[in-house]
């Protein structure tokens, strides 16, 4: 009898799939990577990439690489050790100046960017907002540099464009155009900087407030990271608005919040060229008073029409917003009833 005996070698290893979340400790970031601990796969490891490791949310067990992204030797460990960057990281001042967003936003992105090609990483997932869209639609209701409007989302789009810029290079890219941050574990977000100005009753109507308000829970946004990470695509750049179950209006999210928490509705309304214009004039007098100033540019901006809508989300990364748009506010405002004891400042960093 003969024996054939068939030698197939050891079992080869799975290629470990590295996903980078920078910014881990911030809003968006701690979302991601719950996102990933709620959802675990074997042959995917999670690093949470930020500055304070005492930030990170006590939950993450994970592998953790602390570091700044001032420095470029951090930057090289990152990107040499990641298959997917999710870069949540930000400097957001949405009453700041160009040299800073400059310094601790744009420019070290840039660099981060240019160390991911570099260094063969295979995705860029980027934490952009709807409002990219009217503006890479030119339907601002605004003459004036977008630098001057808003600083930092100036630098925003910049960081589209360079993205943008990358088709050739080899590297997969995801620009996600989230809707406005709610729910917990809020940081700088529409919430914390309209409800202090709704309180005054000086807070007008910016066109009836008939423009769409689109929010977007903390969860939701997590989730997108994950399937932006994971799901196989078809194009080197991919475009994506991330919004909740809904996309309410003005009107209706501040109907809602009157109609539950008692905030006051506005008494009066204004166009959008007045209310840029009301705005600057306040920015201007606010050098000379401490303190944030009732209005900047930047709010205005936010409050423009995005027309944002899943339908791309869903069809390529099969997303499905879990959080309805009043769920996430009722979320957020408890935790501001607990954690926010004062009004929060146009400044935050993550």
């Amino acid at each position: 009898m003969v024996v054939i005996v068939f030698f197939f070698g050891p079992e080869k290893e799975k290629e470990m799939n590295r996903i980078v979340v920078t910014g881990a400790n911030g809003f968006a970031g701690s979302h991601v990577l719950e996102s990933f601990v709620e959802n675990p796969l074997e042959d995917c490891e999670v690093v949470a990439a930020c500055r304070n490791e005492n930030k990170l949310p006590q939950w993450f067990e994970g592998k953790k690489n602390i570091g700044d992204l001032l420095d470029s030797a951090y930057l090289e460990k990152l990107t040499n050790e990641a298959d997917v960057i999710c870069h949540t990281a930000a400097f957001a001042e949405m009453n700041g100046t160009v040299s800073n967003s400059n310094k601790y936003f744009f420019e070290p992105t840039k660099e981060l960017i240019e160390a991911s090609v570099r260094n063969g990483v295979k995705r860029f997932v980027f934490l952009s907002s709807t409002t990219s869209n009217p503006i890479a639609n030119r339907r601002l209701h605004s003459k004036r540099a977008l630098k001057k409007i808003w600083p930092h989302y100036y630098n925003v789009i910049r960081i589209e464009n360079l993205l943008n810029n990358l088709k050739a290079k080899g590297m997969e890219v995801v620009i996600l155009r989230v809707g406005f941050f709610t729910g917990k574990n809020y940081s700088l977000g529409i919430l914390p900087i309209l409800l202090p100005r709704l309180k005054t009753h000086l807070a007008p109507w910016v066109n009836h407030g008939n423009t769409s308000l689109p929010l977007t829970n903390g969860k939701d946004i997590g989730e997108a990271f994950r399937l932006s990470s994971l799901v196989e695509l078809k194009e080197p750049l991919n475009i994506f608005d991330v919004v909740g179950k809904e996309v309410p209006t003005v009107k209706e999210v501040f109907g809602y919040l009157n109609e539950i928490y008692g905030y006051p509705l506005p008494h009066f309304n204004v166009s959008f060229k007045f209310a840029y214009t009301f705005a600057r004039f306040m920015q201007i007098l606010h050098k000379l008073i401490p303190g944030d100033p009732l209005i900047v540019p930047a709010i205005v901006l936010l409050l423009e029409e995005t027309s944002a809508s899943n339908k791309r989300a869903k069809e390529i990364l099969g997303y499905e917003p879990m959080v309805h748009w009043k769920e996430s506010i009722d979320i957020q405002i408890k935790e501001m009833q607990v954690r926010q004891k004062s009004n929060m400042k146009m400044n935050t960093i993550s």
